[in-house]
């Protein structure tokens, strides 16, 4: 509905509903503001994005949004996704953009979308995506919760509250069950893990939401007074912090056996996971902050409770 300027006035210009969602604030925009039309969002980064109402082609820049899209049901409305965009099958038949941190800028112009969803906290890429004059909403995440609030969030901002609602909760019913169980733990009976995400080595540290992934699972992580996301670390570190279990990342080959080659390090025959063999394969699952994160902390749980019995014979 158009109105008249008298009529702008006497509604003071401008009128804003705001609604606060874990962080993110929404606000439906009615007269006089940048977003007539169309709904203002604050992104991870505090940036103020219009984005439609009912976005229709939406452009993913990370497997882990993609795997949210796919879960809240709205696949149909996705056109564009990363090369590693592999899960759920059906994402591989999506049209490909490149990499997450080499999106094609043409490509993605080509798909005529409505929003753009990323990723990474990296202000020239960010920059390099507005310039398709295309909406850029940035998602990011330190912890488990993060990742289940991100969720709700993208629900909400794609129109698809009610189902990423019901996703979250039967998600958080799961979390909560292994979290019950793993908080009961005595700190000193909790077993060192240490987590590594490529064999520079790289590993997760505080601010990764798999050094929460760690500590819900009912872990300690020796590098969890590193204040990065990852960090790469040393053998001599690695072998310093003698933890109880190794979780591995595949990398980026399928053929590359990560138990093998740790074990086969020098040095590492004294690390107490390498002594009895408590090193355990991660996977896309551990990694991306998507609803499959889940499915890691159950198995990370169950990973840790085996290990307690193998080496302390702490067996339920």
């Amino acid at each position: 509905m158009n109105l008249g300027k008298k009529q702008q006035i006497a509604l003071g210009i401008v009128v804003i509903l705001g609604v606060t969602l874990g962080g993110w604030f929404v606000y439906t925009s009615t007269i006089g503001t940048p977003c007539y039309g169309t709904e203002l969002f604050i992104d991870s980064l505090g940036r103020k994005v219009c984005v439609s109402a009912h976005p229709t082609r939406i452009v993913s820049i990370a497997p882990s949004i993609t795997e949210i899209l796919f879960a809240i049901n709205v696949s149909d409305r996705v056109v564009g996704v990363t090369t590693y965009c592999n899960y759920p099958a059906e994402a591989s038949t999506k049209s490909k953009i490149g990499g997450f941190t080499t999106p094609d800028l043409e490509k993605i112009i080509s798909l005529d979308p409505d929003l753009i969803l990323y990723a990474r906290n990296d202000s020239a890429k960010i920059e390099t995506l507005e310039s398709t004059g295309v909406p850029v909403v940035v998602i990011l995440e330190n912890t488990v919760d993060d990742i289940l609030n991100n969720i709700l969030k993208i629900g909400n901002l794609v129109d698809a509250e009610q189902n990423a609602t019901t996703l979250v909760n039967s998600l958080t019913t799961r979390m909560n069950a292994v979290v019950t169980k793993t908080q009961n733990i005595q700190p000193e009976k909790k077993l060192k893990c240490y987590y590594e995400a490529a064999n520079t080595p790289t590993a997760a540290g505080a601010l990764s939401f798999v050094d929460d992934l760690i500590k819900k699972a009912g872990g300690i992580n020796i590098f969890g007074g590193i204040q990065k996301s990852w960090a790469i670390v040393s053998h001599e570190n690695v072998i310093a912090g003698n933890p109880d279990v190794i979780f591995w990342a595949p990398m980026a080959s399928p053929t590359y056996n990560g138990k093998t080659n740790i074990i086969a390090r020098a040095g590492y025959n004294v690390i107490t996971a390498v002594t009895n063999q408590t090193i355990y394969r991660g996977g896309d699952p551990y990694q991306r902050a998507g609803p499959r994160i889940i499915d890691a902390l159950e198995e990370m749980a169950y990973n840790l409770e085996n290990a307690a019995c193998v080496i302390y014979k702490r067996c339920s």
